[in-house]
């Protein structure tokens, strides 16, 4: 038998939580997200965070030496 990740979070859930965090932070990790949920990610989560981060919200994605990802937004201002 196959080992299946079933994601506990919802597009819906992902939306309130990232619009939450975009809100308090410039920057963020899933490991904010894991405080924030106050419980661990799977993949499927995971996976659907970051689709929605990089289409929805258009975040760019920070890959750390730590093998995690940061997700932060551009400041329009700054470059001008």
């Amino acid at each position: 038998m196959k080992k299946r990740l079933t994601t506990d979070l919802t597009r819906v859930d992902v939306n309130k939580i990232l619009t939450r965090m975009i809100s308090k932070k410039n920057h963020f990790s899933f490991e904010d997200i894991e405080k924030e949920c106050q419980k661990p990610l799977t993949t499927a989560d995971k996976f659907l965070i970051r689709t929605l981060v990089v289409k929805k919200f258009k975040l760019n994605v920070e890959y750390l030496s730590s093998n995690q990802l940061k997700f932060y937004r551009v400041n329009k201002e700054a470059c001008l």
